[in-house]
């Protein structure tokens, strides 16, 4: 249809004299058309937004749009928007436009978008698809997209819609926003994301982020490993379902310490591995508080499996108690000097010395208890000691405090207490006994706490082996600030074996495309070291993520375990006594090799068997008495002698010292004893 400028102008011209409305019956009256060619013109003033229609229950009522013009509102937008009419002019563009093409209102309008700098501005590939929708546009079809300039790596967010001018001449709208920072940073964003999944899911330890009620809703795919379940069979689980009952309590504790001031928390607790047993955990835990009203939003965790430590501890815990207990029960004196002053002495060290109470000889200086003619010799002997060397077994006459002279026979070991250099003695009197006895040793300090153990190392490396990036703990470690190391050659700040070491290793990971987990040492401190690939979209590996973690705690409580274990297996051979130990139902469950020596019976014969059966008849019940009152009154300590039946049917008195023994929770667990032949 022809739209006549007179007619649409009469149309207009009748609204504005009626700005609440006419119907189309209205309009035909005053404008002296037919219906047909007045709603036909009313359709064309509609599209082109001059007009806008209301329904008003049947009919339609007319009349002026009460709209901004478009160019004002064109003008103030940060898009850079163009529209064209059917013959490709610009018919209006706005200043962004200018801007970015570098020109001006009298260059590009009314000029044909082919002969403008579009042209040479967009490249040719580009601008031959942004004409091909706009093209597409004036045929009624609109289009949504992205374009990129390769000279300039700008990318655009373009929308090409049809629009209809207000003389109803069809034309096309172009709306180009630049997305290029906003693409740029989706890609970083992207990039970061895949290289934390990549951390979380290759982590010896677990990520994971719990709600404020302790339910799961992240969990790293090391639970697999750790706990034994997949991170979908923990995602919508409340913690307290696998939490040792024991531990139940440490979590409310926790939390209700937590605040936007004292945010972080480090628990260790027991949790249900999925076929049944518990493991040792260590958390180190965040809480993310909201910025506004204060409240607990969300807590992210690092979890570790710590049961092997706990372990550790554990069995060195107990080989110290078992060794301070023979020290107690010992037969043999000991004492502990640090500077020539009597630090301890067990209870043997206090009847052989005449004190009444420990008091009496704690403090005072151990040459005080020597006669004047082995002083010397004594202080030959500890220096001797001190210097580590192994001083000879020897006698001397000594005195108690009511002033009675004895003679022992003893030797001293250096050893430390408090930090310090010590002497540890045993001394056994030969005026009534003339067998010696290897001296004990202090137990050592109790193992240092490694609840504060340092976070891990972690490193980014290109496959040249040059630090991407590297965490502060790790630049601690080197000693140095994070910005000098990054850039810089990891070789290059390694010792040459341990950097011909990690090369080898770099090298496995870039091959094999596979993980690589090592053990290796370094300045004296020991690392648990897993070097794993970081693969490109392409399958290729473009970086190596190292993570250590500092293992030297662990590894010195092995150590510290086998020397301990080795100190009671030596005092167990070397003593010419029977040490032996019994259940709660009186039962060997250990004797020492010298009860075959002694009583003729083989370790082997005795296990099992409850030592009454091997008593003289007229000593069972007595003995049974004895023992089960001890065990009664929780007596510290039995001194009593039995009389045995040798395996060759011979008497044998003993005499024995034994001491009742307890579980963790307290309740009895046996006995542990020195039996000796009685002279």
């Amino acid at each position: 249809m022809v739209v006549k400028k007179e007619i649409a102008a009469r149309i207009i011209d009748l609204l504005t004299k009626n700005p609440q409305g006419l119907s189309i019956t209205d309009i035909v009256r005053d404008v002296k058309v037919n219906r047909n060619t007045a709603g036909r013109y009313l359709e064309t003033l509609t599209v082109s937004g001059q007009v806008e229609m209301r329904r008003f229950g049947m009919s339609k009522i007319y009349r002026l749009a009460q709209r901004v013009p478009l160019s004002a509102m064109l003008s103030i937008s940060s898009e850079l928007i163009m529209l064209l009419d059917g013959g490709l002019r610009v018919v209006y563009a706005n200043e962004p436009v200018f801007r970015f093409l570098g020109t001006t209102q009298k260059d590009l309008c009314g000029k044909n978008i082919e002969f403008t700098r579009c042209a040479t501005v967009f490249d040719e590939d580009t601008f031959d698809i942004l004409k091909k929708h706009i093209k597409a546009g004036l045929g009624g079809t609109e289009w949504s997209g992205e374009l990129s300039l390769k000279d300039t790596g700008i990318i655009f967010s373009c929308r090409i819609a049809p629009t209809v001018f207000e003389g109803g001449q069809r034309g096309v709208s172009v709306l180009l926003e630049d997305i290029t920072e906003w693409k740029r940073s989706e890609l970083r964003i992207r990039e970061s994301e895949r290289q934390f999944r990549l951390l979380a899911e290759n982590s010896l330890d677990m990520i994971h982020r719990h709600t404020p009620d302790d339910v799961c809703i992240y969990i790293s795919p090391a639970s697999k490993t750790i706990l034994g379940y997949d991170p979908g069979e923990l995602i919508g689980h409340a913690v307290f379902e696998v939490l040792h009952s024991d531990d139940a309590h440490i979590v409310p504790e926790y939390k209700s310490r937590l605040n936007k001031k004292n945010h972080m928390a480090k628990i260790s607790y027991r949790v249900r591995h999925r076929d049944g047993h518990y493991v040792w955990l260590e958390s180190s835990l965040r809480a993310i508080f909201d910025e506004k009203t204060g409240d607990l939003v969300e807590i992210y965790g690092v979890t570790r499996d710590i049961s092997r430590r706990k372990k550790a501890e554990d069995a060195l815990r107990e080989s110290e108690d078992r060794y301070r207990t023979l020290v107690e029960i010992s037969p043999d004196a000991v004492i502990l000097h640090r500077d020539g002053k009597i630090i301890y002495l067990n209870p043997a060290a206090q009847n052989l010395l005449g004190a009444t109470d420990l008091n009496e000889i704690i403090g005072t200086n151990v040459l005080d208890y020597v006669e004047p003619g082995f002083r010397d010799a004594v202080r030959k002997n500890i220096k001797k000691d001190l210097e580590g060397d192994i001083t000879p077994a020897m006698e001397l006459h000594m005195v108690r405090l009511d002033g009675t002279p004895i003679i022992a026979e003893g030797r001293g070991v250096k050893t430390f207490a408090g930090g310090k250099p010590a002497i540890q003695v045993a001394l056994r009197d030969i005026t009534e006994y003339k067998r010696s006895e290897k001296a004990l040793r202090e137990s050592e300090t109790t193992l240092r706490s490694l609840i504060n153990a340092p976070t891990d190392s972690v490193m980014v490396l290109d496959t040249k082996g040059n630090i991407l990036d590297i965490n502060e703990t790790a630049a601690r470690r080197f000693g140095k600030r994070k910005e000098e190391l990054i850039g810089s050659l990891a070789d290059s700040i390694l010792p040459e074996e341990l950097a011909k070491a990690r090369r080898s290793i770099v090298t496995q990971v870039l091959e094999r495309k596979e993980t690589v987990r090592f053990e290796d040492e370094r300045a004296g401190i020991w690392f648990d070291t897993v070097a794993y690939p970081i693969l490109s979209e392409s399958g290729e590996v473009n970086k190596i993520a190292i993570i250590s973690r500092d293992i030297t705690d662990r590894r010195h409580v092995e150590e510290r375990l086998g020397r301990s274990e080795q100190r009671f297996r030596n005092l167990v051979t070397a003593t010419p006594d029977i040490i032996w130990e019994t259940d709660e139902q009186s039962r060997f469950i250990y004797i020492s090799p010298q009860v075959e020596r002694i009583l003729g019976y083989t370790p082997e014969e005795l296990i099992g068997h409850a030592p009454f059966e091997y008593f003289h008849p007229d000593a069972r019940e007595p003995n049974r008495l004895a023992f089960q009152k001890a065990r009664e009154r929780a007596e510290k300590y039995i001194l009593h002698e039995t009389r045995w039946i040798h395996k060759d049917g011979q008497s044998v008195l003993l005499e024995s010292h034994a001491t009742p023994t307890y579980h963790r929770d307290g309740s009895f667990a046996g006995f542990l004893g020195v039996d000796r032949e009685r002279q």
